[in-house]
């Protein structure tokens, strides 16, 4: 498909044009420079033809940020990948050395270049873009991201340089839900997650250092393997709420959960030389929670000795007890130990969450559950389970016909759940039990 990079230095309104071309808020916007950081791409339909549309982060020559190398060599990444790139500038502030040294770099490439001046909130005000003709770039466009103006112009632009026989082909319309497993990357921050994902994709797709906070927005990326595609959500690191100030960590913590809702297969990393910590613990619940099957994530093995990861492995059993479906991985995302190891206990619990059990086979299995340990006594009666049945949907869900659905307290529900996971092959796989209460009519 056509890709189209947006490019510039920090806080020109890259993100904001990004999500007015595909027309939905997902790149994080802030008045601060430096908010985006990684490569964030989507695609977008004009005149009835569809193309990709990356968002980059703010390039700077100096290293006055502490993320500027890592951002620069994402830009200069994407400069060799896109087919055209958007090169937007500020209006209002006028050409700046900046601009310049970017513009030498984009001449480089010998890419088709559009120049889109931003904040040009009024018409009368266009003549602001005149003096970027100076880059030496054919098209420049003056528009305002925030009044909307001259998007049009620039996606008409854009449009004619897109090839004929990308304009006839005929995209599949969204694939079905079970043709890739969606999975979200969750953790806290600097646990090793945005290395995770590169040590699976094997490239450096994700921007990665050892400072807390580099992930700020979700970063979608498609991957496949042996013939199963997987969609990863890399997240922004999730950090308790007193250390959460209004603003762009507010957004990338929501973005955060969002993706472990949208979510079919939650991966949860644990920094090894850490353990599990009461962090770890509170994002555990919010999977817990949402009944999400997950794989958890023992990250940075390398950095112990043999006899500790034992320790370790007990540390985080003992912490997220009540996630005790989740298998455990081992991995070092830095010497790429056991990813595989990982992608195919994904795929495993995948596979579970959608299993289907038959109606015997439940009542069988709970039948033989009861009769380890009947249900206790309820307000002086027995309680009792006449029978179930699967419902619709996903995670696995049943429907528990009793007698007293208030008297089933936790205890007993979690000793039917363990129960049920170990005798219908769901030992991976959240399940949810719904109590129906029916009272018994007296002879």
């Amino acid at each position: 498909m056509f890709r189209v990079a947006i490019v510039g230095r920090p806080n020109v309104g890259k993100s904001s044009l990004f999500n007015r071309l595909i027309g939905k808020r997902k790149a994080i916007v802030e008045d601060i420079p430096g908010v985006t950081r990684d490569r964030i791409i989507s695609q977008t339909e004009w005149r009835g033809v569809k193309f990709e549309v990356v968002d980059t982060g703010g390039y700077i020559t100096s290293d006055e940020d502490k993320f500027a190398p890592y951002i620069r060599k994402q830009v200069e990444k994407e400069l060799q990948e896109a087919d055209l790139l958007v090169f937007v500038v500020d209006g209002k502030q006028g050409l700046t050395p900046l601009d310049k040294e970017i513009a030498t770099l984009l001449h480089r490439t010998e890419k088709p270049v559009i120049v889109a001046v931003n904040k040009i909130d009024d018409p009368e005000k266009e003549k602001l873009a005149y003096e970027f003709y100076e880059l030496g770039f054919q098209d420049v466009i003056p528009i305002s991201t925030i009044q909307k103006l001259g998007i049009a112009d620039l996606l008409d632009k854009i449009y004619e340089y897109i090839p004929d026989y990308e304009k006839e082909v005929e995209y599949e319309e969204e694939e079905e839900e079970k043709d890739y497993i969606k999975v979200a990357i969750v953790g806290k921050p600097n646990a090793g997650k945005s290395s995770l994902l590169n040590a699976i994709l094997n490239e450096e797709r994700v921007l990665v250092s050892d400072i807390p906070g580099t992930t700020r927005d979700t970063v979608d990326t498609l991957f496949e393997k042996d013939s199963q595609r997987f969609l990863f959500l890399d997240t922004a690191g999730i950090r308790k709420r007193s250390k959460v100030e209004y603003g762009v960590e507010f957004f990338s913590v929501g973005r955060s959960i969002e993706a472990i809702e949208k979510a079919d297969v939650v991966v949860l990393v644990i920094d090894a030389t850490i353990g599990a910590t009461e962090q770890d613990q509170k994002i555990a619940g919010l999977i817990q929670r949402r009944y999400k099957p997950a794989v958890i994530v023992i990250n940075k093995i390398d950095m112990l000795k043999e006899k500790d990861i034992e320790k370790v492995i007990r540390q985080v059993k003992e912490k997220l007890y009540f996630l005790d479906y989740a298998p455990i991985v081992l991995t070092s995302a830095y010497k790429k130990i056991d990813i595989e190891e990982l992608l195919n206990q994904i795929v495993k619990v995948y596979n579970q969450v959608w299993k289907r059990v038959s109606t015997g086979q439940l009542n069988r299995a709970l039948k033989q559950i009861t009769s380890l340990r009947q249900p206790p006594s309820y307000q002086g009666k027995p309680l009792k389970i006449y029978y179930a049945t699967q419902l619709e949907g996903k995670p696995p869900a049943f429907l528990l016909f009793v007698n007293k659905a208030e008297g089933f307290k936790e205890n007993y529900v979690k000793f039917l759940e363990n129960n049920l996971r170990k005798l219908l092959g769901l030992e991976n796989s959240p399940i949810k039990l719904i109590f129906r209460g029916k009272e018994e009519k007296s002879d």
